[in-house]
């Protein structure tokens, strides 16, 4: 087959959506299938593909808060041509941004079968990125709100007109552009806030224009569903190679505790350390190492500072994955208080090396680790359950290792090569079946 994906966000940026599209399409191209990779350009970064991959990349420039995200515009000639060129069975498309939905666009144009995987949770991402602070452009916060400028982009009739000939594209690419982008009589004066409403309003337009939805966990396929989304929604785990972890072979007290991923503020970590301030008290030999980085890291360290754990609390800096799924071992369980997981991959990754867990109450943490199984889950910003939980985790050797064997045993369902061939069936069952 041949599989463009299209995606925001790619190498050399670390997220669990990168890890995902690369993981996949290697697989992917060493079975013989043909991908076609369309993604943003990330200053000098070159890239190396294997055989049958290859990557266009547009240019970006960056958001004002988070330099390492890299935000592109291309226009849908560009994006229609590039996809006509490589002529693929189907398109997947894997973020509702700028490139998700022009590629969204191109893609009906040229009348291909679409796979939109979600995986990022909208209502709540919206909420936290507040576009107007992160871009400094308060216009299109308004734009994006009052005018759903997405859906008029799709289901204007100068859309309606361009999707009938590829010649049409390239005569009308400005008239395009600027409904895409808002730039119309009709955007009201008013400033609503980015609702949870028009969150899944927005969500609708967007997956409901798939042939095929993928989530990565049961609980956003139900979530999808009971907001309306009416297009068929499969659950597909982003899958992990558990040939790269190295596997825990001892339980004894270490007193380490991990916590591993984006420090961004939709992250929570600062629950973490506020809740490990309480178990620090108790346990003098406890510590906190938190691998990763990001845009919050120097307010944590701040707060850390502040709570007098500069000894007890340990920022690794960032870690590459084989790096640190051989580090994963070294302590006595993993912790998380992130409520807009739509999976987790490292969490599946310190599952895969025997830790237990303790997390929140929150999409679909609960599907993965559960309380008196593999983990210890607890409210959200409860910080005294939170600490309670991991001060258990630590003192109790039994517990510990009763849950990291489950955690083994449960992590086998997410094993990558199994993932893909699920993949695989779905795109060869939307190419069958066509627009």
């Amino acid at each position: 087959m041949r599989i463009a994906c299209v995606t925001d966000t790619f190498l050399p940026e670390v997220n669990g959506v990168v890890t995902s599209i690369d993981a996949h399409t290697r697989i992917l191209a060493s079975r013989g299938h043909e991908i076609f990779i369309i993604c943003p350009k990330y200053g000098q970064y070159v890239d190396t593909p294997p055989d049958g991959i290859s990557v266009r990349r547009y240019s970006s420039f960056s958001f004002a808060s988070n330099k390492a995200t890299r935000v592109a515009l291309p226009s849908v000639m560009s994006m229609t041509r590039q996809l006509a060129k490589f002529d693929p069975d189907v398109v997947h498309i894997h973020t509702p941004l700028s490139i998700g939905v022009i590629g969204l666009l191109a893609s009906r144009a040229l009348r291909v079968p679409n796979v939109q995987t979600y995986h990022t949770y909208i209502p709540d991402f919206m909420q936290y990125v507040e576009l107007s602070r992160l871009l400094r452009i308060d216009d299109l916060q308004d734009r994006i709100a009052n005018s759903m400028v997405f859906e008029r982009a799709i289901e204007s009739g100068a859309w309606q007109r361009i999707v009938k000939s590829r010649a049409l594209i390239e005569e009308r690419a400005d008239e395009v552009l600027e409904v895409l982008l808002g730039v119309t009589d009709e955007v009201v004066e008013d400033r609503p806030e980015l609702t949870a409403r028009v969150a899944w309003r927005f969500t609708r337009m967007l997956y409901n224009r798939a042939n095929q939805v993928v989530t990565p966990s049961l609980t956003l396929k139900r979530e999808l569903m009971r907001h309306g989304v009416t297009a068929p929604v499969n659950h597909i785990s982003n899958g992990i190679d558990l040939d790269l972890v190295t596997r825990k072979e001892s339980y004894a007290p270490t007193g380490r505790i991990l916590h591993a991923g984006r420090l961004g503020a939709e992250k929570n970590v600062d629950v973490v350390i506020k809740a490990f301030a309480r178990v620090a008290a108790d346990l003098p030999g406890a510590d906190l190492d938190i691998a990763g980085d990001g845009p919050a890291r120097k307010s944590l360290e701040h707060l850390v500072e502040k709570l007098g754990l500069t000894s007890r609390v340990h920022f690794l800096g960032f870690m590459d994955r084989s790096r640190l799924a051989s580090v994963y071992r070294d302590y006595d369980c993993f912790v998380t208080a992130s409520t807009i997981e739509t999976q987790g991959i490292v969490l599946l990754e310190a599952m895969a090396a025997g830790l237990p867990v303790v997390g929140v109450r929150a999409l679909a943490i609960p599907e993965i680790a559960r309380t008196g199984r593999n983990g210890i889950i607890v409210p959200p910003f409860d910080e005294q359950a939170m600490a309670r939980a991991l001060e258990r985790m630590l003192a109790e050797q039994p517990l510990r290792e009763r849950f990291g064997r489950a955690s083994i045993e449960d992590v086998q369902a997410h094993a990558l090569e199994r993932v893909v061939n699920d993949v695989e069936r779905l795109y060869m069952l939307t190419a069958a079946e066509g627009v």
